[in-house]
């Protein structure tokens, strides 16, 4: 048939005039769900309900399985999160079962570390090893804190805490501080929980500061649907500050491209603007704020929108202009995630953006800035308890108000004899690549001085297991079991994550490894460590998570979260509106949490209510406690003397300031060698403004050298217009070392490893670029309150390519990258800069564990809101 392309257009134009003419709604064609398909022998496929883990948004999703084999994935539409709908990085999760370099059974190194020698052993033999290096070191009577566990990703839900408690070890070391520990430490103080669940649907309005909302956010897939329903449905104003013109940006309203680390600024600007006009919400204030609207209006006299300007760009009419909307649009949100934070007083950025929603009112309404929430379950008894010891990788002492650790420091405190390590355990994770001055990781990795013995849980070679004595074959998130909880939506929701097919290969679920090494570390319980893993199989376990939560049990229980994967049911998901219905009536998400009546609460207007999860039950707009510690408990904005002077700016001719970003196909160092995704993303060249790149002399695709004080990458131009004129940004998604997989490197030539899975896919891999990782030339810079890497800090020189410069060449010097630490630990509680830095604030504390309710003593994923 002659499709002609004007033939075509006719259709089409016809079909819209139609639809115009006839005034109805155009129903968009639904596919039909894999299940429904017919398999390859006539018969339904089985759908296996799950929890996805390609990220750590936990979306619900069912797995399509045909002969023993995942065939297909989609969203579980009884999921409130994510209704039904998977993202890319979701779609694609299937291929972390098939990798076709995914490690089958035990290795065992057999060279020099990293030298990539190894040999296959059997499970006893590995089991047997690992059990008595930690029973070996457990009798000697050295330190158990020498014990050490480092985990990436962990949704164990406590089942790691609970293996290092009963080893009595207190070195456990999460990723938090380079992922988003410093908002979590502005928020907690503030109103108790880590995290807020925005009502975007809902909305009239939304600041949007420095978070990639739409692709690469926390729970980027349900809170963009929610902000498409709150844009378009809704007619919701969305205002986006951001360096860069990332996706969310562009589908904004408005785009102010901002100075690295200046939001804070500017929203104390518009507090500023929006207190003075009178526009605030002075009965909100009065009742649910531990500051008086007099004082607020004191604090931020100095904070005008001309000085916002002088450091952000943004102009001070729009500061004063977007300010008078926020106010009144009624009601109205913000969100922020790394681009606030990430940066050396990341925590002041976090408070001074919350102040927004607070001095309106726009808190926990339909349409405002909502707590999260959460459905908790009982922890399984036995529960050990906590070590008696401190471990310094696991809570540095000058870093008190950082309850998410200060993980970045760990490689610099092991160089420096901090902490000493026996045995190193390695989950999830792999700062040899994820962290900054990742190459400092790789020197600690190698020296069997530093790290006599280290273990790691992983189904792939990567930049950090390649390091490893022993790997111990992890399985995907598709064929292990967890609870999961995240607060994707305001309804809120349990999930589990089951095995949707048994294991492949030799591989094994975590907590079965687990189980084994402890029967075998402790076989006659003389060591009181065999007794928390006496509950019987995995999913014993898991059933005793869930045995409390509160009508589960009346639903169907354990049977019935495995036919469903989420609890509650909140009905039928309506395809035209994707709302939930039962019963013919919109299921509505429950708003006030913080009025509900409650004995144990705060006193209102006569009543007692519940309040807020912080020690006064009131938000907390002055955080006393941070006081203590000499910084300053009012929000505030402290410009990084990195970048200014005296209200200055420092940076001199061809000098910029770094930033890394994601994409939405990619997801840390677990995605590069996922073919479809890969496929999608696989090089990631230096955006550079275009005026600016005119006057370097650099042109489009042309190749360039970024250099920090730690070392250089030359990496090829992306010239544009999306970007700062002052700033340089490469993204983190690519760029593997050769021991990763052939798709992560775009390594056609390379051999299946001898452990190798399904090679079926190798055959169609078209692109040989595989990126520039930018981790290594980044120092590390830490946020003294909140502990947080700052990846938005360092300045950098770019120009054209040397004489002899290539494209991928990496270079980094460890002392240099020391130099750095060291001068990062200036700002810290103990630090030379601290006084200098806040000279407005009383020094009257000493370092040391903060005894106050409301904050995080230990690291949660989130508080959660039990409703």
């Amino acid at each position: 048939m002659d499709f002609s392309r004007r033939k075509f257009l006719q259709i089409g134009a016809a079909a819209g005039a139609a639809v115009a003419l006839s005034g109805e709604k155009l129903h968009a064609m639904e596919l039909n769900p894999g299940g429904k398909s017919v398999g390859k022998k006539g018969g339904v496929r089985k759908a296996v309900p799950y929890t996805c883990l390609t990220c750590n948004i936990e979306d619900g999703g069912i797995a399509y399985v045909e002969d023993g084999k995942v065939v297909k994935l989609e969203g579980n539409p009884k999921h409130p999160g994510n209704r039904g709908r998977l993202c890319a990085k979701g779609n694609a999760g299937w291929q972390h079962i098939y990798d076709s370099e995914r490690i089958l059974f035990p290795l065992k190194r057999a060279g020099k570390r990293g030298e990539g020698k190894w040999k296959r052993i059997s499970w006893d033999e590995a089991l047997n090893e690992v059990a008595g290096k930690i029973r070996d070191h457990i009798k000697s009577g050295a330190s158990r804190d020498e014990i050490c566990f480092k985990w990436g990703r962990n949704r164990t839900h406590g089942f790691i805490n609970r293996w290092m408690d009963a080893l009595g070890s207190s070195s456990t070391m999460n990723h938090t501080s380079v992922c988003e520990s410093s908002k979590k430490i502005g928020m907690e103080p503030t109103w108790g929980p880590d995290i807020e669940t925005p009502d975007f649907a809902n909305t009239k309005y939304i600041l949007n500061f420095g978070s990639n909302i739409l692709e690469a956010a926390y729970f980027h897939n349900p809170y963009a649907q929610r902000i498409m329903d709150g844009v378009v449905g809704n007619k919701a104003k969305l205002v986006t500050f951001d360096v860069r013109l990332s996706n969310t940006a562009a589908k904004s309203d408005e785009w102010h491209p901002i100075f690295p680390g200046t939001d804070g600024v500017v929203a104390l600007a518009m507090a500023h603007v929006i207190m003075n006009e009178g526009l605030y919400n002075e009965e909100f204030i009065k009742d649910w704020v531990n500051v008086t609207a007099d004082e607020l209006k004191k604090h931020l006299a100095e904070y005008t929108p001309q000085m916002a300007e002088n450091y952000s760009g943004v102009k001070a009419a729009d500061i004063i202009r977007i300010a008078k909307e926020f106010a009144t649009a009624k009601p109205a949100t913000t969100y922020t995630y790394r681009g606030p934070a990430k940066h050396l007083y990341g925590s002041y950025n976090e408070r001074s953006c919350m102040l927004l929603p607070i001095i309106t009112g726009n808190i926990e309404i339909k349409g405002g800035y909502c707590l999260p929430r959460g459905m908790g379950w009982d922890k399984v008894e036995p529960v050990p308890p906590k070590p008696k010891g401190h471990s310094a990788i696991h809570h540095p002492h000058n870093y008190p108000l950082a309850g998410h650790h200060v993980s970045h420091h760990i490689p610099f405190q092991i160089l420096e004899g901090e902490q000493k390590v026996a045995i190193w355990m390695d989950y999830y994770d792999n700062p040899a690549y994820t962290y900054p001055s990742a190459h400092v990781w790789r020197k600690i990795y190698q020296d069997e001085k530093l790290i006599p013995y280290f273990v790691t849980f992983s189904p792939v070679l990567s930049e950090t297991s390649q390091y490893a004595d022993i790997i111990l074959p992890d399985v995907s998130y598709l064929e292990r079991h967890d609870p999961e909880n995240m607060p994707s939506d305001l309804l809120p929701w349990i999930g589990l994550r089951q095995p949707v097919i048994k294991p492949i290969g030799e591989s094994r679920e975590f907590r079965d490894v687990i189980l084994e090494l402890a029967r075998r570390i402790d076989p006659d319980g003389s060591l009181e460590i065999k007794k928390y893993f006496d509950y019987g199989t995995t999913e014993d376990y898991m059933k005793k998570h869930f045995d409390n939560v509160k009508g589960l049990k009346e639903a169907g229980g354990w049977e019935h979260l495995k036919k469903t994967g989420v609890f509650p049911d909140y009905g039928e998901l309506n395809p035209d509106d994707y709302k939930y219905y039962k019963d013919g009536k919109v299921v509505e998400p429950e708003y006030g949490l913080h009025m509900k009546e409650d004995e144990k609460g705060i006193e209102v207007k006569g009543k007692k209510r519940a309040g807020f999860g912080t020690g006064s039950k009131k938000i907390q707009v002055r955080a006393e406690e941070w006081a203590k510690h000499g910084f300053n408990p009012m929000p505030v904005y402290k410009p990084h003397p990195w970048h200014w002077q005296d209200g200055k700016k420092q940076l001199k001719p061809g000098q910029m300031i770094l930033t890394t970003f994601k994409w939405n196909v990619h997801t840390q160092a677990r995605t590069g060698n996922l073919p479809l995704l890969s496929e999608i993303v696989h090089k990631n060249p230096a955006w550079i403004n275009s005026k600016t790149a005119a006057k370097l002399g650099i042109k489009h695709n042309d190749l360039i050298r970024v250099t920090s004080g730690v070392g250089h990458l030359v990496t090829r131009a992306n010239v544009t217009e999306s970007i700062h004129p002052e700033v340089v940004a490469i993204s983190t998604a690519v760029g593997h070392d050769k021991v990763c997989g052939r798709f992560a490197t775009a390594n056609k030539k390379a051999k299946s490893h001898q452990w190798a899975g399904d090679d079926a896919e190798h055959k169609h891999m078209w692109w040989d670029d595989h990126g520039v990782h930018p981790n290594d030339i980044i120092p590390v810079c830490t946020d003294p309150i909140g502990g947080s890497q700052g990846w938005y800090d360092r300045v950098v020189t770019v120009e054209k390519a040397k004489s002899g410069d290539k494209y991928g060449d990496v270079v980094a010097d460890v002392d240099k990258a020391i130099k750095f630490y060291h001068e990062t630990l200036t700002y810290n509680v103990a630090g030379a800069n601290h006084k200098k830095m806040h000279s407005e604030v009383a020094q009257n504390a000493e370092p040391g564990k903060i005894e106050v309710s409301g904050l995080n003593k230990e690291y949660k994923d989130f508080n959660p809101v039990i409703v």
